[in-house]
């Protein structure tokens, strides 16, 4: 519903009225759902905001559109001049609105260089617990408590012993977390402009202690009491250092950003740059 007088219409132009409902809404959804995993308080809360944002929404639009009048500026716009000519086609430039990067590391290189950056970490947290609790087990058997149940519940001596179910689990995960994180090393570190080797032996372990801290801090504290949290930052440091290297050693290849699609089918063409 409009409130500009008729004889004002002209001298403007009638656009919708903002509001702040959307966002309201938005905001009280968040409590709502802040609410499930906190207090019943803050999901009360939540659906109390949600329900004015929807009311404030709901008479912005109903039953007419609320308007308000946007006045144009007075100054008149540049005229456009013509400047007749032609279009230069660009052939084989490799610099024309190239996506960055340019290069980047095969990922084969980086699957590799996380396996071997895992048997490095391995290496180092079984000779950490032979030193610290006497046992070739007892990392293995924390490794696969992340995942097994009950390991949380063994003794100390039960956590030294060997456990045929608790080393297939461990290599596994071992296996499979070593390469997935390789992998997005490989597709990182090209994009990091300067000091490459020192945010994968430091950054990253760093961000990724922190991670696994806070989550293991949640799901399961009790496990979380057997980790010595420095041995496990210099074990992540130590696959960061080798993984890094690794690739970086390994080198980059030309991505195909700039090829003809015809080249990236592999269909061979004249006059095009690129893979042909």
């Amino acid at each position: 519903m409009s409130t500009t007088p008729p004889n004002e219409k002209s001298h403007g132009i009638e656009l919708p009225q903002p509001t702040a409902g959307p966002m309201i809404c938005a905001f009280g959804l968040t409590l709502m759902a802040a609410g499930i995993v906190t207090n019943w308080i803050v999901a009360v809360a939540g659906f109390a905001t949600f329900v004015a944002g929807a009311i404030n929404w709901f008479r912005n639009a109903n039953p007419d559109s609320l308007e308000m009048l946007a006045t144009p500026a007075e100054e008149k716009p540049t005229p456009i001049v013509p400047r007749p000519g032609s279009v230069d086609h660009l052939v084989g430039d490799a610099t024309h609105r190239a996506r960055l990067p340019m290069e980047i590391h095969r990922y084969r290189d980086g699957m590799i260089g996380g396996a071997i950056g895992g048997v490095v970490m391995a290496i180092f947290a079984v000779v950490w617990g032979l030193i610290s609790h006497g046992s070739l087990w007892y990392a293995v058997n924390l490794l696969a408590g992340t995942l097994l149940s009950g390991v949380t519940d063994m003794s100390m001596e039960e956590l030294r012993a060997f456990h045929a179910e608790g080393l297939v689990v461990g290599i596994i995960i071992q296996l499979v977390m070593s390469i997935a994180v390789g992998l997005l090393y490989g597709v990182i570190l090209p994009i990091i402009p300067r000091g490459t080797l020192l945010f994968a032996a430091v950054i990253v372990p760093l961000i990724w202690s922190g991670l696994t801290w806070a989550t293991i801090s949640v799901i399961n504290p009790a496990l979380g009491a057997h980790i010595e949290w420095l041995a496990f930052i210099a074990s992540q440091v130590a696959f960061g250092i080798t993984t890094g290297w690794w690739i970086i050693r390994c080198g980059k290849i030309s991505t195909m950003q700039n090829w003809h699609y015809l080249d990236r089918f592999g269909f061979e063409t004249q006059g095009k740059g690129g893979g042909s």
